[in-house]
């Protein structure tokens, strides 16, 4: 019978959303970072951490007509997802983190349930039992799934929720700065040590102010599909990466100069790079087309990426990423330097460098990605899928809070000395490239 009830509501092609997604599987065109899409009865929100990086989905139901308000239908309705993200589990694997919404009342539905992932459930609604069977029932989870709450009016009969949940959700809509923030600390104050997501956000704006005030996550319906946030690259990106995408198909050097003379400062910038003690040119270059010739478009497009970092501004923060991209790219491109081509790792690269762009630049990654177009490895080791690249992009990203594990630089083919005199040399280029 549940199966014939969720057939009938399987998604035909005029249900489908008629913007293409970055997030989704990478055709150039269309790029996905890290889930594959869901289809029948679920429909699926982004969450979205501080760096507008997509970390976990939440899934729900559709709208179904024939469901009502009453508690024993909400239950009803809490099993039917249950069974379809256990079915979606069972057959298909979802790289991306899995966040669900039940209410109080259907947490015991979750026993009889068995799924291929650790998932985290934020509990929602009213309390009913007494503070004992809400202790037992969470204990009893707790080794299966992490446990989180919506902020409701439990800390009143249920302080003791605060301490064994790790995520608090709260749901607010283009937010008043100052009751936001109480309503922040309200949630810091019942639960803190747990993790704070704003959900139902209607703008960007009321995101940065969430963020502002202290939110681990937002999430709402305007961050669904990414093209739908209508976001504005600045001018400088635009430009440079029309140059860059150029330089990348191997364009006439005279094309590629007619593009550049567009923005006299570049032009400049690119002249002084190129007589530069750098190059060690015998005699100086004055001709920008000649300049083209003389750098060569795989050596344009890696110089031209760095100056991406200064497309916002030239802010510490700027700097800083730049800082910090410039040595994650330089130890990946070395790290493999022993056993891959050079052309391996100049996408080596290239993949350490875009890693932050996002960040910089406040966009989600896969709309990033999508606008520069790289080589398609590129793509598919920064939206979170397996390639040769990814453990060197692991190294880099390890390095910078704690010591790589023995396994990541086995996989690197790396002993601890070499890993080592690779982070210091890496260190000091940048020092280096970022003085001249």
């Amino acid at each position: 019978m549940l199966r014939w009830l969720i057939n009938q509501f399987l998604p035909t092609a005029d249900d489908a959303p008629s913007v293409s997604t970055r997030s989704e599987t990478p055709q150039t065109a269309e790029i996905v970072p890290v889930a594959d899409k869901v289809s029948g009865l679920l429909r699926r929100r982004a969450i979205y951490n501080r760096q507008w990086q997509i970390i976990a989905y939440t899934f729900s139901l559709r709208d179904l007509a024939y469901m009502s308000h009453s508690p024993e239908q909400a239950v009803s309705h809490d099993d039917i997802l249950l069974s379809e993200i256990e079915r979606i589990l069972a057959n298909q694997t979802l790289n991306t983190a899995i966040w669900i919404e039940l209410g109080w009342k259907s947490l015991p539905l979750l026993l009889k349930h068995h799924f291929h992932k650790e998932l985290t459930i934020i509990a929602h609604g009213d309390i009913d039992d007494t503070a004992e069977d809400v202790d037992t029932m969470l204990q009893a989870l707790q080794s299966q799934y992490v446990i989180g709450a919506t902020a409701k009016r439990w800390h009143q009969t249920h302080p003791g929720i605060g301490k064994q949940i790790t995520l608090i959700a709260l749901n607010v809509q283009s937010p008043d700065f100052a009751v936001l923030s109480q309503q922040v600390n309200t949630c810091r104050q019942i639960a803190a040590q747990a993790k704070l997501w704003v959900n139902d956000v209607d703008s960007r704006e009321a995101a940065e102010a969430c963020f502002q005030l202290g939110a681990d996550f937002v999430s709402g319906r305007v961050f669904n599909w990414p093209e739908a946030q209508q976001l504005a690259f600045p001018d400088s990106f635009l430009h440079l990466n029309r140059v860059m995408q150029m330089a990348r198909q191997n364009a006439d050097a005279k094309l590629i100069a007619d593009e550049l003379k567009t923005d006299p400062a570049l032009s400049v910038r690119l002249l002084r790079y190129v007589n530069s003690a750098a190059l060690g040119l015998a005699h100086s270059i004055s001709n920008l087309d000649q300049a083209i010739v003389v750098v060569g478009n795989q050596r344009l497009y890696r110089w031209l990426s760095l100056l991406l970092f200064s497309s916002k501004g030239d802010s510490t923060l700027d700097q800083t990423l730049l800082e910090t991209a410039l040595t994650r790219a330089r130890l990946m491109e070395t790290a493999a330097a022993t056993h891959l081509s050079a052309a391996e790792c100049e996408l080596l690269f290239l993949t350490g460098l875009f890693s932050l762009l996002d960040f910089l630049l406040r966009v989600p990654r896969a709309v990033l990605l999508k606008e520069l177009n790289p080589p398609q490895i590129v793509i598919d080791t920064l939206c979170g899928q397996s390639t040769a690249f990814s453990p060197f992009l692991q190294l880099a990203e390890q390095s910078e809070v704690n010591w790589p594990s023995t396994t990541l630089l086995e996989q690197c083919q790396l002993t601890s000395s070499e890993f080592n005199r690779l982070q210091i040399e890496a260190t000091l280029w940048t020092l280096s490239a970022l003085a001249s």
